[in-house]
């Protein structure tokens, strides 16, 4: 009985705790000077005349207590009234940092630590800190870095917060040695780490610094390169090191690699039907081009990838693929392919998070699914395509939370980047020289409108446009744009000038997955005057010429990426038609094709290639500023509009052009996080045919091999080319060297 009674007071003080709560009529907020009553309140989210729990109330203290502003927060009731005493945080008057050697490195503290002048100190903030600058010394290879912090209380409640630093030895990577490797060279598996011994020349690189966190990566490199080289049983035992005093560090990985294995056979499983006898034939040809004889961890990764993309292309929904390996006798290994049905999902909510410029409804356009929406793993992965695509966004993720039955929240954490852009370039040549720049914005009013301005001051032309593309126009999912320009080209020897203004109007949809639809319509007015120099010819041509156009294009983007891709292709064709009413009706014709195949990491392999056509329709010749050209970023190591038919010393396009490249990122000695691309290409091109007989024109194509570097500097994207021609005519211009120089905001 005695414990009946125990437990039923037991229970009914626990009953008295849930349920008791306070009706707040008034609220008295103490101890603050700095942070106003009405900021308190905003924080804890506290509102009068409510009833809240004791286990709310408590929550509230705690949303006071995570602001970091108080450093003390105590909360008493008196006759419904609550009672918020807190004690502020001090306020850091002084502010400094000591000891670091490096400007860059001093600058990064500056802008990313929590404490800082004018700031709110608090033990939480300095013990971040002072985590953040001691992994980021021990990634530069600081082992034993001190951070050691001086607070002084002045008058008030006001610190001087002194950061001092004693960086110590910077410990580089000297040697690396591989302990129980048999079957690859040392430099082999040297190419496959991300470490690498320090020489003079790698002065730059943070890779020949000594970082524990990078060894650790590069462990699973190893491991990863013997598993896709047959080694199923590889175990990298461990990566030890030898500190040399005063010269740095020697690192040797012990690898037990086991046998090689082979690949022997394979088994579909689909115990449930969820393929056709139409996609179980496809899907074992695509394993048997893939599967050779060699065991690769990677190739079966390859196959999945290949097999989900055939399931995705094919509407095969919730089904999922699962691989299997089974060793055999004789080194051999069975694979097993098993298909199984998940579960059909359904977006309940979608969350966005991490956006403060960016309007929602910019982002939520650019998904594959909506509220309600059927959830696969296709529609995430084209989401984060499209997002990526955008270039408003740094990094993107996606999550999905399953709630219930059939139901998922989906989270989309995005992370903003710079979208405008200032940029200038220049241009040093044999023949002329100019200077431009060039004025964007990828993300105007949050509305993920692409606008840009730009002009071009050269010896002979001078250009600018203005544009404007808008993604979404009236939520219908199509792009519309819009473009002004102005182009004055002066040919001083030929004798003439030509000024051209214009503007066009297209809109944008997709016809199938990756296959877009570009049209729209054109209008330009060029005035062409002469001078003494003038042929007979050119004098006869000068007046006002009046343009009215429309035209298509149709791309088919397969590219991982837009910026900077590693796989995939983009090809594209498109027409344009001066209809009548013009002064002169032309029809032109413009196909390429890009490719991009990333052979191993750095080096992404790329070939390039387009041609362009124009005829007049009648007897009229097509006019100067209607004519191919060239320009030095499609042909390297010629000017732009510097090769191919010409009158007296200039080059006055033709009606066919054609231009290809051949190249590869590889890479450099420059730290990874400056982003910097090393290219190495050879160019190949032409420019031929006029509609009037020309003793100057040259079928001969021209070429050139160069290298470049593209480099996302502290400035803004900074771009070198230096190319040499292989072969020209003699009335060509040539251009070796060019760089471009901007930065963003």
């Amino acid at each position: 009985m005695k414990k009946f009674i125990i437990k039923i007071l037991l229970i009914s003080s626990l009953l008295s705790s849930i349920s008791y709560s306070e009706v707040i009529n008034k609220i008295e907020i103490n101890g603050n000077s700095r942070i106003k009553n009405e900021t308190i309140l905003g924080l804890a989210n506290i509102k009068l005349n409510k009833n809240y729990t004791a286990g709310q109330i408590n929550n509230f203290q705690k949303k006071l207590y995570e602001s970091n502003f108080f450093k003390l927060v105590n909360f008493e009731f008196k006759n419904n009234v609550l009672f918020i005493n807190v004690s502020e945080n001090p306020i850091i008057d002084f502010y400094y940092i000591n000891g670091v050697k490096s400007k860059i490195r001093e600058d990064f503290f500056y802008n990313s630590l929590n404490l800082g002048p004018n700031k709110i100190f608090s033990e939480y903030f300095l013990k971040t800190d002072i985590e953040k600058i001691k992994n980021n010394y021990l990634e530069g290879g600081y082992l034993d870095v001190k951070i050691l912090p001086e607070i002084s209380q002045i008058s008030g409640n006001a610190l001087n917060v002194v950061i001092n630093i004693i960086e110590g030895k910077n410990y580089k990577v000297r040697r690396v040695y591989f302990s129980g490797n048999t079957f690859f060279s040392p430099s082999t598996l040297l190419d496959v780490i991300s470490t690498s011994e320090h020489s003079w020349w790698k002065f730059l690189s943070s890779v020949t610094n000594y970082n524990q966190n990078r060894i650790v990566f590069d462990k699973s490199l190893l491991k990863n390169f013997y598993l896709d080289n047959g080694f199923y049983d590889v175990q990298i035992i461990s990566a030890d090191t030898n500190f040399i005093k005063n010269k740095g560090v020697d690192l040797t990985f012990s690898i037990n690699s086991g046998n090689k294995y082979n690949f022997s056979n394979f088994k579909i499983f689909d115990k449930n039907n969820n393929l056709r006898k139409k996609d179980i034939f496809n899907i074992k040809k695509i394993i048997e081009k893939d599967l050779k004889n060699t065991y690769s961890r990677s190739t079966l990764i390859r196959i999945q990838n290949k097999i989900i993309n055939y399931l995705n292309l094919n509407n095969i929904e919730f089904v999922d693929l699962n691989i299997s390996a089974n060793k055999q006798k004789k080194n051999k290994i069975d694979i097993t392919f098993d298909f199984y049905k998940t579960d059909r999902l359904f977006v309940n909510l979608i969350n966005i998070k991490g956006n403060s410029i960016t309007e929602e409804a910019v982002i939520r356009n650019n998904l594959s699914f909506s509220e309600g929406d059927t959830f696969t793993r296709k529609k995430l992965d084209d989401s984060l395509k499209k997002l990526r695509n955008t270039g408003i966004f740094s990094d993107n993720k996606i999550t999905s939370k399953k709630i219930e039955n059939e139901l998922v929240d989906i989270e989309v954490n995005v992370e903003e980047q710079p979208t405008g852009s200032i940029s200038a370039g220049l241009g040093v040549g044999s023949a002329e020289s100019s200077i431009g720049g060039e004025l964007k914005e990828k993300n105007l009013f949050g509305k993920g409108i692409v606008s840009n301005a730009n002009v071009r001051f050269g010896t002979q032309k001078i250009s600018g446009s203005i544009n404007a593309i808008i993604p979404d126009y009236n939520n219908t999912g199509n792009k519309v744009g819009v473009s002004l320009f102005a182009l004055s080209t002066e040919f001083d020897n030929a004798g003439y000038e030509s000024k051209k203004i214009g503007t066009s109007a297209f809109t944008e949809y997709n016809l199938f997955e990756d296959i877009s639809l570009n049209y729209g319509l054109g209008f330009d007015l060029d005035k062409i005057s002469t001078n003494e120099n003038a042929s007979s010819l050119y004098k006869s041509r000068a007046g006002n010429y009046i343009t009215y156009k429309t035209f298509y294009n149709i791309d088919n983007d397969k590219r991982d990426r837009n910026f900077k891709p590693t796989s995939g292709y983009k090809t594209g064709f498109g027409q344009s038609l001066a209809v009548p009413g013009s002064d002169i009706s032309y029809l032109s014709n413009n196909v390429y094709s890009n490719f991009y195949h990333q052979i191993k990491k750095g080096y992404v392999f790329n070939v390039k290639a387009g041609l362009n056509t124009i005829n007049s329709i009648g007897d009229d010749d097509i006019k100067l500023s209607d004519r191919n050209f060239l320009s030095s970023k499609k042909l390297r190591g010629f000017e732009s509009y510097g090769i191919g038919p010409v009158d007296g010393k200039d080059h006055i396009g033709g009606n066919y052009s054609f231009y290809s490249t051949i190249g590869s990122t590889f890479p450099n000695p420059l730290p990874e996080k400056w982003n910097a691309d090393s290219i190495v290409f050879i160019d190949a091109g032409n420019v031929w045919g006029v509609d009037f007989d020309s003793s100057k024109d040259s079928n001969k194509l021209r070429s050139s091999v160069g290298i470049g570097l593209d480099w996302t500097s502290p400035l803004g994207p900074l771009s070198f080319t230096y190319a040499e021609v292989l072969s020209s005519a003699s009335t060509d211009k040539e251009e070796s060297f060019s760089f471009q120089i901007g930065s963003s905001f």
